[in-house]
């Protein structure tokens, strides 16, 4: 089965089609037989990493004389890789550190001849660092997770200075540097990518309904920066408490101060999600209703109480893709990837086993495909970017912070429907 194409460097794709010369030379990566493309099309289309049924790598890698690793060891190949997982951590996170662990086993059961070891190291609460600094030892080359942003920074503070990079589950931002990429969705991602789509139907005056917590100054922050490059004008941006659930009092004195502007705006950007229906109820006694103003949501209302709240009919929100096309036809994403881990493991998985699940297979990848410089900066921040066969395209920034193909979803009479979909190349990424 088809499963990767990789370009060492990359062609300009601007300069195709403006006919100029060529700045970078091109290097068609291959496993087994079979080519996903070809040709000056290959130097504009992003890595391909693909699902069960892999071809065997091209040539093996020399390997290191280090000591012996300890704990779980997924595949027997040479280049070895460390998992920092929770596996033991109380809670939604021990849980979530084991599916992390499933998956990343299901991906060398996919990749059957890959040539990697994959080293399980449990953090539980606050491991990240030792377990980080045993990883080096034992001759790790990249290291996969861990999620909690406190755990990223003390890992990254031991691996970084080794030259050894990190790819990271958290949301945290702010813990992206040179050497430490995000795998996951981030708030700056549905907030570019709703504010791109809404700003592309002709909206140009916006409202943001926030919480005061630290998601929602993070939301703020990249509401303003995103608005600015696509000429959106924030009209305001009312507050209210939130922890868990949000503050009637506080939302119902917001919605009055939105009120007082509601002839100034076409949209209205609500992102927390258990405040959407309590606030779009609010909002309707000010006369703030979906027929008038178009609202805006977050990765967050992907729940059943949001898409049936009659008030937030119409409305948009950014969502990863459960169901796509890769470039090659077949039908990826993480619909796909979650019944086939429900069958192997009995329960579906949380969104960050998929995320693990497409880290060892690109780890797999580029150990079989990218000589000396696999896991450089580089070759990590390859502008074309990757296309997961669990979460679909996505690409690392030169600071360590991602971009992720997000789907735009519309709350309708009858459920939710997919109105735009989520892009498969960075060229339909937003700017």
């Amino acid at each position: 089965m088809r499963f990767f194409q990789r370009q060492v460097k990359v062609t300009d794709c601007s300069d195709l089609e403006q006919g100029k010369k060529v700045r970078s030379a091109q290097s068609l990566i291959k496993v087994g037989s079979s080519l996903l493309l070809a040709g000056l099309v290959a130097a504009c289309q992003p890595v391909s990493l693909g699902g069960p049924g892999i071809g065997t790598p091209t040539g093996p890698t020399q390997p290191l004389t280090v000591a012996e690793p300890t704990g779980e060891v997924l595949g027997t190949g040479s280049v070895r890789v460390a998992l920092l997982t929770p596996s033991s951590a109380a809670g939604q996170f021990g849980a979530a550190g084991q599916s992390i662990r499933n998956a990343a086993a299901m991906a060398l059961q996919d990749y059957s001849s890959a040539d990697l070891q994959v080293i399980v190291k449990d953090v539980g609460q606050d491991l990240a660092a030792k377990q980080a600094a045993t990883a080096l030892s034992e001759g790790a080359q990249l290291v996969i997770g861990p999620m909690r942003s406190a755990q990223v920074r003390t890992a990254g503070a031991v691996l970084k200075p080794a030259g050894v990079p990190m790819l990271a589950f958290t949301t945290d931002t702010g813990t992206a540097a040179r050497g430490v990429y995000l795998l996951n969705f981030t708030p700056e991602n549905d907030v570019d990518r709703i504010v791109s789509y809404a700003a592309s139907k002709g909206k140009r005056s916006f409202a943001a309904l926030l919480p005061s917590t630290p998601y929602g100054s993070v939301v703020e922050g990249a509401l303003r920066q995103t608005a600015a490059r696509y000429g959106v004008r924030i009209v305001a941006i009312e507050k209210y408490k939130s922890g868990g659930k949000a503050d009637p009092f506080s939302l119902q004195a917001a919605a009055e101060k939105l009120g007082q502007i509601k002839n100034q705006i076409d949209a209205l950007f609500i992102p927390e999600g258990i405040a959407a229906v309590p606030a779009a109820q609010l909002l309707a006694g000010q006369s703030i209703r979906a027929n008038k103003i178009t609202f805006l949501g977050s990765g967050q209302w992907e729940h059943p109480s949001i898409s049936r709240e009659p008030m937030l009919k119409g409305a948009w929100y950014p969502s990863p893709p459960g169901s796509l096309r890769n470039l090659d036809g077949r039908t990826i994403g993480f619909d796909i990837f979650a019944n086939r881990y429900s069958q192997q493991f009995g329960a579906r998985p949380p969104r960050v086993a998929a995320l693990a699940y497409d880290a060892v297979i690109l780890a797999a990848a580029l150990v079989a495909q990218g000589g000396e410089r696999r896991f450089a900066h580089e070759t990590l921040t390859d502008p074309q970017g990757f296309i997961g066969f669990g979460d679909g395209f996505f690409r690392f920034r030169a600071d360590g912070t991602s971009q992720r193909s997000l789907a735009i979803k519309q709350i309708g009479t009858s459920g939710v429907t997919v109105v735009d979909n989520a892009p498969m190349s960075a060229a339909a990424l937003p700017r």
